[in-house]
């Protein structure tokens, strides 16, 4: 089967699971993506997007090793889940802008 669902999961202090979701489409595209608060939300609308058919999912770069790691564990590894990774030199980028 060709990979076609996919899933996207970011993580903001202000957005809420139930309103702040989207979904882009074509015929051989379909992504959803959820807003969430935290991890333990990200795990919910895990696996709910697993019984939507999302074959992969990524997380925004707000989520750690460890919450991909949870976010795993709650969907039973049922399918591929990775996270955005920033290096040392853009980290440190953020920190000055955001500063």
């Amino acid at each position: 089967m060709a990979l076609q669902r996919y899933g996207f999961i970011v993580k903001s202090a202000d957005l809420e699971m139930f309103k702040h979701h989207s979904r882009l489409a074509s015929e051989n595209f379909d992504m959803s993506i959820s807003g969430v608060q935290d991890v333990a939300q990200a795990e919910l609308v895990a696996q709910e997007m697993i019984t939507k058919g999302i074959q992969l999912i990524e997380l925004c770069g707000g989520f750690s090793a460890e919450d991909a790691q949870r976010i795993r564990d709650a969907i039973n590894d049922h399918i591929p889940v990775g996270y955005v990774q920033y290096t040392d030199d853009e980290r440190k980028r953020l920190q000055r802008e955001l500063s």
